[in-house]
This record gives structure tokens, C-alpha cells and sequence, in this order.
């Protein structure tokens, strides 16, 4: 109940109250005073007693209005407007009580909050502006520290590309060298074009995975993402024994009688190429040998496939890396930091996703989820091909 409720039905009550009082004591006057006279048949209420209460009532309904409109002006209207203006001043709008005419305590008290209220004001003024300049300070590191990442992305870039290419170059610039002197064998002068050739191949398999950012697949079309595990698995094989490296296969076989369920829409030579980065890092992460797990199933809507190695394992700040452009824990030399990249946008363009799950010294578990082609999730062909999904390098 409001303050004004509470004062309103305090006044009637107190009206009712002092009108029943007056009403009680004229009547008891009467009844004891000498003009009451049962014996000559008087009625035992006061004459006019009824004309009596009603003036009296509405004298205290008179009285109470007065004493009302009174509160009403000196407190209540002023206790209006402190509330007001404070509710403006909390929701940040410009709040002042009008003062004009106050000289009592009320109008100190509206005199100093309109005193706090402008300091209030000017506080939040010049907090506003330390926020829009900090801000623009923190926008602007921001850039500074884009453009410093692109900048060292670039450096790691150009140096594994300068490694990469570098390599290759020096050894078909000495076979051509050798070529160019002359005399040799025609068994020694073939081995050296054969390494000319593999040089040059080496050096456009560099260009080419660099250029495969921007070079779109026309189309894509159901292929089995088991069969592509396994393939890549054969390429991969020959690594296995010199690194001392156990492969594990758990990798299911598609069934005749149930031909979509590993079929995912995509680019059989993509999907290569994702298997293989994952399964040659799975290798290369265990320099001392280890295991090497695959497994495929199907999870409701998702083709899964998971590449388990027991290798040296990453750190939360390796795996957190380990998509962005050119960024290798390989040494230089070893690799461009295009692999993961690359898988990762791939799977990506599929409407699929790569993750990785690592602890140092753990070993690592790659996943990638595709959408199965009979879901009504798979990115159809021509959709595949609008929105620009890229291929990787090496085709098998």
C-alpha cells in the first residue's frame, strides 16, 4: 500500500472515529441532563442529534480534506519527485527537483541531490570518455597485433617455402650441372633427369598447396569415406615399419547390403588428402615408434573417423594453434604449416568438423565428423561447389 493510501485511510478513520466520540457525548449528555424526562415520555435521543452528527461529519470531512491537500502539497508532492528524479538519475538521464519556493528541510534535501545528481553527471561524463578512449586504444593494439601475426605468419611462411623450395632446387641445379659437363653413362645421365624431375615435382607440390587455397572443387558427388581411409592407409603402409609404428585397423568395411552407410558427399581426392595429413603426422608425432589406431563408425547422422597415435602429444596451446595458417611444431624445413589448415578447412567446406584432442606426452586423437550423405545435413554438389570448397595438394 502506498504512503498516500495509508495517509488517506488513516484520515477517514480518524474522521469516523472523532465523529462517533462527539456523537456518543452529546447524546450522554442529554440522557443525564434535566431536559431528558422519561416520565413525561421524551425519546431517549438527543433532539436534532442526527442534524448534530451530520454537521459534525461533514465539519472532519471538511477539516480532513484541508489537513489532506495540506500533506499532499508540503510532502508527499515533494517525496514524488525525489523518487522520480532518482529512478531518471539511476537509468542515466539528466534528473533535477524543482526547488523553487522550498525553504524547508525538504527543499535542502532537493538542493543537495540535485548537487549530487550534477556530479553524478559529470562523473559519468568523464567515465564515458576514458571508456571510448580506452576502447579506441584496445581497437587499435588489436590491429597492431593483427597485423604483427600476419606479419610473423608470413615469415613462418616464407621460410618453410624457402626451405621447401630451397632443397629440391639445390639438387637439380647440381644433377643439370653434372648434365651440362657432359661424359656420363646414359644410366648415370637418366638417374640424374629422374632426380631433376622429382625436384621439380617436390617444388610445385609446395606451390600447389599454397595455391589450393583459392582453387574450387566444380563438384563433389557420394563417395565412401571408409574406402578413403583405407586407401590412404595403403599409401601410408610403407612409413610404418622403418618408423617403428604398429598400425591397429578398425577401420569398418563398407556393406554391399547397406551401400550409404559410410557415404558422405564430398571429393574422394579431398578426402585423401585430409586422411593422409593426419595419418603422416600421427607418424611423424612418434619419432620412437608407437601405435597407430583408425576406427570408422557411424554416429546417428555423422560418418566418424578417429586417427589415435601414442606419440609425443601437444600442449593446450599447440592444439589451440594447430589450425591457424602456416603455424608447424615440425622444424623448419619439415613442412609449411599448411597440412592442418587445409584438412581443417576441407572438412569445413563439407559441412563437417576436425578436432583435435592431445596431451603432452599422451599422444593425440584426430576426429573428423562428416555428414552422411543420406542425412539431409550433407552439403549437396552443387551448394559444395558455390560455396567454394577447396582441395587439397597431393592427389592418390
Amino acid at each position: 500500500m502506498t504512503l498516500r493510501r495509508k495517509i488517506l485511510f488513516s484520515f477517514i478513520g480518524l474522521m469516523l472515529i472523532n465523529g462517533l466520540m462527539l456523537v456518543i457525548m452529546i447524546e450522554a449528555a442529554y440522557l443525564s441532563g434535566d431536559a431528558f424526562n422519561p416520565e413525561r415520555g421524551d425519546d431517549i435521543w438527543a433532539p436534532g442529534l442526527f442534524a448534530i452528527a451530520t454537521a459534525i461529519l461533514i465539519g472532519l470531512t471538511v477539516m480532513s480534506a484541508i489537513l489532506y491537500w495540506t500533506l499532499e502539497r508540503l510532502v508527499l508532492g515533494p517525496l514524488d519527485d525525489i523518487v522520480l528524479a532518482t529512478r531518471q538519475l539511476a537509468s542515466g538521464e539528466r534528473a533535477i527537483i524543482p526547488v523553487a519556493g522550498r525553504r524547508d528541510e525538504l527543499g535542502q534535501l532537493a538542493e543537495s541531490f540535485n548537487y549530487m545528481a550534477a556530479e553524478v553527471g559529470e562523473a559519468r561524463t568523464h567515465l564515458e570518455d576514458k571508456v571510448r578512449a580506452a576502447t579506441a586504444e584496445i581497437e587499435k593494439t588489436q590491429k597492431d597485433l593483427a597485423f604483427t601475426e600476419r606479419l610473423a605468419a608470413t615469415g613462418r611462411l616464407a621460410a618453410g617455402v624457402a626451405h621447401e623450395i630451397n632443397n629440391p632446387l639445390g639438387g637439380v641445379m647440381n644433377a643439370l650441372a653434372r648434365l651440362k659437363k657432359g661424359g656420363l653413362t646414359p644410366e648415370r645421365s637418366a638417374e640424374y633427369f629422374y632426380l631433376c624431375e622429382e625436384g621439380l615435382k617436390r617444388m610445385r607440390g609446395t606451390v600447389r598447396r599454397i595455391l589450393d587455397f583459392s582453387r574450387k572443387r566444380p563438384e563433389v558427388a557420394p563417395t565412401s569415406a571408409s574406402l578413403a581411409v583405407r586407401q590412404s592407409m595403403e599409401l601410408i603402409r610403407h612409413m610404418l615399419e622403418p618408423a617403428g609404428v604398429t598400425l591397429v585397423d578398425e577401420v569398418e568395411r563398407d556393406d554391399p547390403k547397406r551401400p550409404d552407410r559410410f557415404r558422405v558427399i564430398a571429393d574422394s581426392g579431398d578426402l585423401q588428402h585430409v586422411f593422409l595429413n593426419l595419418l603422416i603426422n600421427a607418424i611423424d608425432a612418434m619419432p620412437r615408434g608407437g601405435t597407430l589406431t583408425v576406427r570408422t563408425e557411424r554416429v546417428m547422422d555423422w560418418i566418424v573417423v578417429e586417427i589415435r597415435d601414442t606419440g609425443t602429444g601437444l600442449t593446450l596451446d599447440e592444439v589451440s594453434a594447430s589450425f591457424e595458417y602456416f603455424h608447424t611444431t615440425k622444424p623448419v624445413g619439415k613442412g609449411t604449416g599448411l597440412g592442418l589448415s587445409i584438412a581443417h578447412h576441407i572438412v569445413a567446406g563439407y559441412g563437417g568438423a576436425l578436432t583435435l584432442n592431445s596431451n603432452k606426452g599422451e599422444g593425440t586423437k584426430a576426429t573428423v565428423e562428416l555428414p552422411a550423405a543420406d542425412s539431409g545435413r550433407a552439403i549437396k554438389p552443387a551448394l559444395a561447389a558455390s560455396t567454394g570448397v577447396r582441395s587439397g595438394g597431393t592427389r592418390a
